[in-house]
């Protein structure tokens, strides 16, 4: 099996430079630079941001979580995804350890600063496909605690006792508001 068909059977689509060394097994610097060079020269690889390569029909998602290591997906995201907002955005919203936003091959990628203590806690977070995404209430958890407040157009999928459970890894303040959404939302 050639090194490409290797690639292809990690399934993955986005890989760093060491990645690539590890599945491929270079051991040394000048191995991995020679077959990166003739990869992207035969357009089998794209050098799409430093120390980062993907296969030509990348996953964006699993692109999103190389750009940032400690990183999930979250936010308007996967609010508009799980239908709880209406609103589309041609970004890929996270959630990582510093705020940023980069743009990468026409697309832009939103990184939003969490507490390590909060990002790095797996509760409400799943990992598929080579990447990490929310749960619902996580995301609207996260929502909240970056802008109180915030209005969802449509909570009928929430599982509000996820939603309190996954609360109480924030503050006081976003527990406190979590109640009274439920309240709210019960009440209508």
């Amino acid at each position: 099996m050639n090194n490409i068909g290797k690639l292809l059977k990690t399934k993955k689509t986005v890989f760093r430079k060491r990645d690539i060394a590890n599945i491929l097994d270079f051991r040394s610097e000048g191995a991995i630079d020679k077959f990166l060079y003739r990869a992207k020269r035969s357009w089998d690889i794209l050098h799409i941001q430093r120390w980062i390569y993907v296969l030509d029909d990348y996953d964006k998602k699993e692109l999103s979580c190389k750009l940032r290591q400690k990183s999930y997906i979250s936010l308007e995201t996967v609010l508009l995804w799980e239908g709880i907002i209406f609103q589309h955005y041609d970004t890929i919203f996270s959630v990582s350890d510093d705020s940023r936003v980069l743009n990468v091959d026409d697309w832009q990628y939103s990184y939003s600063k969490i507490h390590d203590d909060i990002l790095l806690n797996p509760l409400g977070i799943y990992h598929k496909n080579n990447y990490s995404i929310a749960s619902k209430e996580r995301a609207v958890c996260d929502k909240l605690y970056l802008s109180s407040g915030y209005y969802f157009d449509n909570l009928e999928g929430i599982d509000f006792e996820k939603l309190e459970q996954i609360s109480k890894i924030y503050n006081k303040r976003l527990q406190k508001e979590i109640i009274s959404l439920r309240h709210v939302y019960e009440t209508q």
